[in-house]
Order: C-alpha cells, then structure tokens, then sequence
C-alpha cells in the first residue's frame, strides 16, 4: 500500500523563533489574531503584537477561544474576521486556538460554513488565508497537522484538509516558560500518545516512525525536567520539538483508539484532552501489547529502560510500565 507524507508548513524552532513573524506577514495585512484571555493576562500575546507593531502590521484581537472548542466559537471568530476585512490569521496557543484558526482562515477565502466541510463534505476550492501557528503548549502539535478537531452535535469531529495547513509553525520556547506543571505534564503526555499511537498504528510508515521514536526519547528525558521546573528553557525547548515531530507522526500515520476513546470523554465531560489521552494510553499500549511486540519493545527503549536480558514480550511490558511511572512522576 503506498503511503504519502506531506509537510508543506515552514517550521522554526528555537527560542526567540517568535520574531520570524516577519518573514510571513505582509505589511499591508490585516491580522486577526486568535488566542485566550489567559495568555493576554500572562503578557505572551503583547509579545507576539510587539513583532507586528515594528512591521507596522494592523491587527485585532479574538481571546475568547476556550478549551475543546465548538463550532460556535469557529463561527464567532470569523464573523470578527469578515467585520475587521482580515486577510491572515496567526493564532497564539495551545490546540484549542490553532483548530479555530485553521478553520478560520479556510472559511476566510471559500463560501460556506463550517458544518459544511465538518458534515456535509464540502472540498475547498481556494488556498486559505495565511496563517502562522505560535503554540504555547507543547502536546497538540496542532501547529503542523492538517486537522481541526471542533466540537458539534456532541461530538468532537476532526476534519483532515490540506488547506489547514499552516503557512509556518513558529516554536518559541520562551513563550511556555509560563505554563503551569499541569498543563506541562498532561499536554505532554498528549505528545506522547501521538508519538506511541502514530508509531505502532496500521498508518505507521518508516518516515513517521523516525519522527515518533525521536519524540518518544526526547519527553522521556525533557518532559519531567520541563514539569520540574518550568523556566529551564532547554527542557522547554526539546519538549516543544517533540510536540511538534510526535505530530507530524500522527498527521501522517494516524492515531488509535486511545484518541478514538479520549474525544467523547472532551465532548461530553469537558476532560482536558492530554489528561484523557494521559489516564487511557497505558491500558491502550497495553491492549494492543500483543499485535506490535517488537515495536513496542522499540519503545521501552526510547522511554530509558535497559532492556537487556529481557524477551520481547517482557521488554514490550516494560513499555507500558514505564508509561504508568512516567504519569505517576508526573502527578497524573
């Protein structure tokens, strides 16, 4: 069966990558920016408009996105796109924010609503307005996928464009020294479910399994660090680069059931999505322990355990183990 990988976003990484805004934002745009009220609070959106203020770059602000978005917020944040005649849209956040960014700056160039292409099918005719992904979490990796997950009808549907792909991911770890331990840990963990799920799943092909096992060894050594002690940039930094290769994993490969199980648990409950992901990835590895044992041995030694002496079986175990304790230190 052939496979496809196609990753046409420009992503730069690296502390202070934020000022790269430049190089994708014309002069003569109107920006909308998308993002929550807590990063204004927290002084990480000003950081972000000081870049386009020296490029003398209008902007305007929608901060009302909040956590598991639904197709109301989508249609809210366009509305304010269409009034303010938007023509690029940068969004500022964890996944929450860049899913309605995607969808917005999609629905900036082509006729319809959302409900069309989320239910009805409808294919964009037109490239989306520009748009320039800056996470301030580091789990989604929703900056270099090309799905907007947004509630509706009580369910949380994701719908797969190539026209939700981003113009450029920028990822600037200075703007996640802020994150509480919690979401350090759970939006983590949520990387680390892409990466596992991407790199034993059916989807799983060479290019994505090397993306996935290099996010898998960087959170098992950085993840605890970043979650220790949030203003060591270098931790923020490897974390941050592992969100991001754990989803072009999964963008390109797919996921499992751990996500398939994690979605109505949002929808329903409103349960963050890396901590469901976090509570379910153990009994999810440890289900399908028995379809992919080599892989999952592969896995116990990209988490940092010494596997030597041990059969397949007991080093895929050691796998799930490893997964249980890293939540556990964690404080999940």
């Amino acid at each position: 069966m052939s496979k496809r990988f196609y990753l046409p976003t420009q992503l730069i990484h690296g502390a202070g990558s934020r000022k790269e805004i430049k190089k994708f934002i014309k002069s003569e745009d109107k920006v909308l920016i998308v993002t929550d009220k807590g990063l204004v609070k927290a002084g990480v959106v000003e950081k972000v408009v000081k870049e386009l203020d020296e490029i003398g770059v209008e902007n305007v602000i929608y901060d009302e996105v909040k956590a598991n978005p639904h197709a109301d917020t989508v249609q809210a944040v366009l509305d304010l796109a269409k009034k303010e005649a938007a023509t690029a849209v940068v969004a500022i956040g964890g996944g929450s924010p860049m899913d309605v960014a995607k969808a917005v700056a999609m629905l900036i160039t082509n006729e319809g609503t959302y409900e069309d292409y989320q239910w009805n099918g409808k294919i964009p005719t037109k490239p989306s307005a520009t748009l320039v992904q800056i996470p301030t979490t580091a789990g989604t990796g929703s900056e270099v996928t090309r799905c907007a997950v947004i509630i509706d009808r009580n369910t949380k549907k994701g719908v797969n464009l190539d026209e939700f792909f981003a113009t450029a991911a920028l990822i600037d770890a200075e703007l996640m020294v802020s994150l509480p331990p919690a979401i350090t840990s759970t939006t983590g963990m949520d990387a680390l479910t892409h990466a596992i799920e991407a790199y034993i799943g059916l989807g799983s092909n060479p290019v994505t399994d090397a993306w996935a096992i290099q996010a898998i060894e960087l959170l098992a050594e950085y993840l605890p660090k970043a979650f220790a002690n949030g203003a060591n940039i270098e931790a923020r930094e490897k974390v941050a680069l592992a969100s991001s290769l754990a989803g072009v994993a999964m963008d390109q490969a797919g996921l499992g059931f751990v996500h398939a199980m994690s979605g109505p648990l949002s929808s329903y409950y409103d349960v963050p999505h890396g901590l469901s992901n976090a509570v379910l990835l153990p009994y999810g590895m440890q289900f399908n322990l028995i379809a992919v044992p080599e892989k999952m041995a592969r896995i116990a030694v990209a988490l940092g355990v010494d596997t030597y002496g041990m059969s397949v079986k007991e080093a895929a175990q050691a796998a799930v183990d490893a997964v249980q304790e890293l939540c556990w230190d964690l404080e999940i």
